[in-house]
């Protein structure tokens, strides 16, 4: 299969002022820029990209969005798009699923696989991520998320070469032996991947910093601070976003012989959030009470 490229956004943030430009603001030709510097024959939206929280346009936004995509498949390029948490807000999410319908170039994707261009797509929309994860049928290359931190942990359970995600914190990293890239705000976010079976090369933007990847070769970077970079590579947990993944799955397998309680504890003494363990390994059933302590309460 010939390289394929692919452009992906995330939390399209209309309206917003541009990055470089003077008094400009984020519409559709901040979008068609990129695609025309990067060329992809694929371009993602992993979310949020028909309405918000980045966004401060009064303009229809989901007709922005609209607008943006028939842009796109009107020029020959596929569109892979997943349900974001704010993109129904308004209600007007059907619209977009109606385009897929009636443009072959435009594919809805949550919940479903599907082959564009030679490439397998998974899309997990916000609150899907441990059902998909463990109703899993197949391997894909590509999964398209748009997951809360918290959920993120159930994608690497997903058999899959790369995991791209919207929603918040920034990043980019190898993880758990797949590329993980997650984006926000776009445009001033966004990634390019160049596939060929398989993930070749990730270039990753966010601002005017920029991250290159390869699969058997350090990450480079031009343009980022030292603290900015430590984020977008490692994120801002106790430990690094990698080790937290690793220790969180080994943690899975350890609950059978050491109790859900002793491993709970360990990962908190690692620094890790309770809300990621209990999304992960699921919360403490309480005790039963004994009739003594029913009585010592005073419930009958």
């Amino acid at each position: 299969m010939p390289q394929t490229r692919i452009l992906a956004f995330s939390d399209l943030a209309w309206g917003t002022r541009e990055k470089g430009s003077a008094g400009g603001r984020v519409g559709i030709g901040s979008f068609l820029r990129p695609i025309e510097e990067t060329d992809p024959a694929i371009v993602i939206f992993a979310g949020d990209g028909a309405y918000d929280r980045c966004s401060r346009s009064r303009l229809d936004e989901t007709e922005l969005f609209l607008g943006l995509l028939r842009e796109i498949a009107a020029g020959g390029r596929h569109c892979v798009v997943v349900e974001g948490n704010n993109d129904d807000t308004m209600g007007t999410y059907g619209r977009v699923r109606d385009a897929a319908k009636e443009k072959p170039h435009i594919h809805e994707i949550s919940g479903k696989a599907e082959t564009v261009q030679g490439i397998r797509f998974l899309g997990v929309p916000t609150g899907k991520e441990r059902r998909m994860a463990r109703s899993a049928e197949g391997p894909v290359d590509i999964v398209v998320a748009h997951a809360p931190l918290a959920d993120r942990i159930w994608l690497f359970d997903l058999p899959a070469a790369c995991i791209l995600t919207g929603h918040y914190g920034m990043m980019i990293a190898r993880i758990a032996g797949k590329a993980y890239v997650a984006l926000d705000c776009s445009p001033a976010s966004y990634a390019v991947i160049d596939w060929e079976e398989g993930w070749r090369r990730i270039g990753y933007a966010a601002g005017s910093c920029r991250i290159e990847l390869h699969p058997a070769e350090e990450g480079a970077a031009t343009g980022c601070d030292p603290n900015e970079l430590r984020d977008l590579t490692e994120g801002r947990g106790a430990l690094s976003y990698r080790d937290e993944v690793e220790v969180l799955q080994r943690a899975k397998r350890e609950v059978a012989t050491l109790g859900r309680e002793e491993v709970s504890r360990r990962l908190l003494g690692l620094g890790i959030k309770k809300t990621h363990i209990e999304r992960y390994l699921g919360k403490r059933r309480a005790r039963p009470s004994t009739p003594a302590a029913r009585s010592r309460n005073g419930v009958r």
